[in-house]
């Protein structure tokens, strides 16, 4: 029986989407790793000349926050008895 030495089965993939944790702690760690993960540069979104990893965060940390300030704010309007 042939055996892969580059297969590590116990590795933890970012894209299987566990579910959070209950204790703070490592909620808080998952979190942060998933904001990492998405900073990174990738063929999808290139990094840009000019722009760091951490200017990255913060600017996907501000759309972030404006996305769900005006996702209330739809639900809002929409009234009761409306979901989006």
């Amino acid at each position: 029986m042939s055996v892969d030495p580059h297969v590590d089965y116990h590795s933890h993939d970012p894209k299987d989407e566990e579910p959070l944790s209950d204790n703070p702690a490592i909620r808080e760690a998952q979190l942060h790793e998933r904001r990492m993960r998405r900073a990174l540069a990738s063929k999808e979104d290139p990094m840009h000349d000019d722009e760091s990893t951490v200017e990255r965060m913060r600017r996907q940390a501000a759309e972030d926050e404006e996305a769900e300030r005006t996702r209330e704010e739809t639900e809002r309007d929409a009234g009761p008895g409306y979901d989006i």
